[in-house]
């Protein structure tokens, strides 16, 4: 086959093929197409039922829950308010200005004025706290809110506020009715007062409150300094020191020395151990601190006790150590936080004995472990309890409280005889 034959059989392919394709397309083209079935309608999307509203019961119990597990949790302040009430001899009066309370320093302390916390003490007296940190008080308190007073020396101001754990100082004078008069007639309350100092109360109706704003650091120094400002004032005016944490009145002598110590050696003369019948076992005792507040720490109870007095001596030293630790732990976090309790907490004999800075001397056991481990849970609030302050139950961990076969009594007992023994019959 020639070349031209075979160039035009190819030709005559291509006419062939191209004319079978035309025809293909053609003849499907003219197929009609069959319309689709009509589309079925998308079944509408089912509304879900929105959930029942919880009845009253129910959350009653969520509520209950919730409260459960908070009591549980022991936060500490990481701003504490704190003040002594001075009764001076005479009517009612205007407050002493600042310049007037740091003159009553210079001369208390005049062979020391150039010691650092001395001069700190100065630039505190000098200090309004900032208006956003006055004092807040709860219902029904006696005590009017501070003015937002401005600070009139800066720099001193500026030198308080910069230690982070100073916040000022109120000055403020009370009407006469502020401290209830069946507590300065109580005999309890007022049995560190000398008799010419009691025979003197019906004639101080002039009350002044010297209250600081500090934070848990430097050995809790905001209560320490406060405490040297009212030593000094009561010494020079012969003014007569009302707790009003743990109610208790005493004199100038006395005042100073119970002052807390710069090692917080002295727990056991800031902290009063009250005793209350038990609403829950009749026949016991339970024991309650007053005062753990200037610390910022919730006040302790132990409660279950046998009425003999040993006992309660035991329970109340097993409290001055176990306020020691809350002391300890409480410290203010420098980041900012609040400082939360641990779940657990170790108490050992030689807290007890720090808490009373070698002035007593405590029983002890040698065949004792002298350690335990307790918790903590928050109790409902009383009408006795100090206004607007949480108590806490010592309990045992919760591993052991939680289990149904629990004996609070026997734990209670348990716990004080492995710290200190057995107390004598």
């Amino acid at each position: 086959m020639t070349q031209g034959t075979l160039f035009k059989g190819t030709c005559l392919w291509g006419h062939v093929l191209t004319c079978a394709l035309a025809c293909g397309r053609t003849a499907e083209q003219a197929q009609p197409k069959q319309a689709p079935p009509p589309a079925e309608p998308a079944p509408a999307p089912e509304k879900e039922a929105p959930p029942p509203e919880p009845s009253p019961t129910e959350l009653a119990a969520e509520e209950a829950r919730r409260a459960e597990a908070a009591a549980h949790r022991v936060v500490f302040a990481d701003r504490i308010t704190f003040g002594y009430v001075l009764l001076l001899p005479g009517p009612p009066g205007p407050a002493p200005t600042r310049e007037e309370l740091q003159a009553i320093v210079r001369r208390m302390f005049a062979e020391s004025v150039g010691d650092s916390e001395v001069e700190l003490l100065l630039d505190l007296v000098a200090t309004p706290p900032r208006a956003d940190l006055s004092a807040l008080h709860g219902p029904g308190a006696a005590v009017p809110k501070a003015s937002d007073e401005q600070p009139s020396d800066p720099e001193a101001a500026a030198r308080v506020w910069a230690t982070s754990d100073l916040l000022g100082l109120e000055i403020v004078a009370l009407p006469a009715e502020a401290i209830e008069p069946k507590l300065l007639l109580d005999p309890e309350l007022t049995r560190a007062l000398e008799p010419e100092e009691r025979a003197s109360l019906p004639e101080r109706t002039q009350l002044v409150m010297l209250r600081a704003l500090y934070r848990n650091q430097n050995g809790v120094r905001g209560l320490r300094l406060l405490q040297a400002l009212v030593r000094a004032v009561a010494a020079e005016t012969g003014a007569l020191v009302h707790d009003p944490d743990t109610l208790e009145t005493v004199g100038p002598a006395a005042f100073a020395a119970r002052r807390l110590q710069a090692s917080l050696g002295n727990i056991a003369d800031q902290v009063a151990v009250v005793p209350f019948i038990d609403p829950h076992q009749p026949d016991a005792v339970r024991l309650t601190t007053r005062g753990m507040r200037r610390f910022g720490s919730v006040d302790l109870e132990l409660d279950g006790l046998s009425r003999d007095l040993p006992a309660l001596q035991q329970a109340t030293y097993f409290l001055h150590g176990l306020g020691l630790v809350m002391v300890r732990l409480g410290e203010f976090d420098r980041s900012g936080f609040a400082v939360e309790a641990p779940e657990v907490i170790g108490l050992h004999y030689r807290d007890c004995v720090d808490a009373y800075a070698g002035q007593v001397a405590l029983p002890r056991c040698s065949a004792c472990p002298e350690e335990v481990e307790i918790h903590l849970v928050e109790r409902p609030e009383e009408p006795h309890d100090p206004p607007g302050h949480v108590v806490a139950r010592i309990v045992a961990p919760r591993a052991i409280s939680g289990r149904a076969d629990y004996d609070h009594i026997a734990w209670i007992r348990a716990a004080l005889d492995r710290v200190l023994g057995r107390p004598a019959a």
